[in-house]
């Protein structure tokens, strides 16, 4: 915004920026004053962002006190991969449960489908809560 490479569109009025001569509005929302292209954000298929997408909770029993381990849906032994679809976190009792079965042939149910999370998602993890004032910038339902 100093260098006037943006402009404000939305200040935080409860903070400021100071320097000795001085006061800016803290800012909440700007605008680039020129598009910027950003490279495609790609959500890395890891152990800790499989358990982030899942709440830190099980997928077959939705409890998140117990130690979690990934599973795969349809077993690697019956031809499962590595993917977001196929991947979820499940405490150590529903995985040992499951063992090399489907959830079906275990008698297990999914609470929720496994989805590819987009990085909008993870901002939102990170954030922890978005702001109020921020919802008609983003694309969020």
């Amino acid at each position: 915004m100093y260098l006037g490479k943006a402009e404000l569109v939305l200040k935080d009025d409860g903070k400021a920026i100071r320097s000795i001569y001085s006061n800016y509005p803290w800012p909440s929302v700007i605008r680039l004053s020129r598009f910027v292209r950003v490279p495609y954000k790609k959500v890395v298929l890891t152990r800790k962002n499989i358990l982030r997408r899942d709440g830190y909770k099980c997928a077959y029993c939705g409890r998140g006190d117990l130690t979690l381990t990934i599973d795969h849906i349809i077993p690697k032994a019956r031809g499962g991969d590595d993917s977001w679809e196929n991947l979820v976190s499940a405490c150590t009792v529903c995985n040992n449960r499951k063992g090399d079965r489907t959830p079906y042939e275990a008698g297990l149910s999914l609470l929720v489908r496994p989805i590819k999370p987009s990085h909008i998602m993870f901002i939102k993890n990170v954030v922890g809560r978005i702001d109020e004032k921020w919802k008609p910038y983003l694309y969020l339902s």
